[in-house]
């Protein structure tokens, strides 16, 4: 049966820094490792210009063979100033020297987004494999869902550190990106070192 492949950029790249990934190479892999082939794969992330940010990341839409075939999915990140609590005065909360305000940035939306897009490709393609990239807590639910009344083999995509142990018992196998095998099969490899330079790579 076919997998869906469902990937947190922002998450990756905190699980696997200081390299760029070749996503490419992370299709293969998985579909070397369970002997399947990926159905439907989409990708998120957030930005402070998604229309531009949307042209950065085609090149992860580029079909197989020659890319990974993902659908990018970009949405705006969240920003909200900080204010102390009304007990404290309710000032905003800004930096000691240059006092400049201070902001939360967050990608709630792409959680909610990949939710949406998961559930929907599940209903719609019913595949049976899930390897998802991201360590979420917030999924807890939603993939508890999948695996105990849907029948859906999950797979997650990260390290051991950064994914929530609420996500970890639904899980079959988790593919350690910063662990050998995989470690060195998605790092990409400088310009002048490839071979044959392939459209599914990212830096981001």
């Amino acid at each position: 049966m076919p997998i869906g492949l469902f990937i947190d950029g922002e998450y990756v790249r905190k699980a696997y820094p200081g390299a760029r990934v070749d996503y490419l190479a992370l299709r293969e892999f998985i579909e070397s490792e369970l002997k399947d082939v990926v159905d439907e794969a989409y990708y998120f992330d957030a930005d402070d210009e998604p229309p531009k940010a949307q042209k950065l990341h085609s090149f992860l839409e580029y079909p197989p063979p020659s890319g990974p075939g993902f659908r990018v999915k970009i949405y705006w990140l969240e920003r909200k100033a900080l204010s102390w609590p009304k007990s404290m005065g309710g000032e905003p909360v800004v930096h000691p020297k240059s006092q400049k305000p201070y902001e939360l940035t967050s990608q709630k939306a792409v959680d909610v987004g990949l939710i949406y897009h998961l559930t929907r490709s599940f209903h719609k393609r019913h595949w049976n494999k899930l390897v998802l990239g991201s360590g979420d807590a917030d999924f807890h639910e939603p993939i508890q869902h999948l695996v105990e009344s849907d029948n859906v083999d999950l797979h997650l995509v990260g390290t051991m550190g950064s994914i929530s142990g609420t996500l970890r018992p639904y899980a079959r196998r988790i593919f350690e990106i910063d662990q050998e095998p995989l470690k060195s099969k998605l790092q990409l490899l400088p310009k002048n070192a490839q071979k044959k330079p392939t459209a599914g790579t990212s830096d981001l």
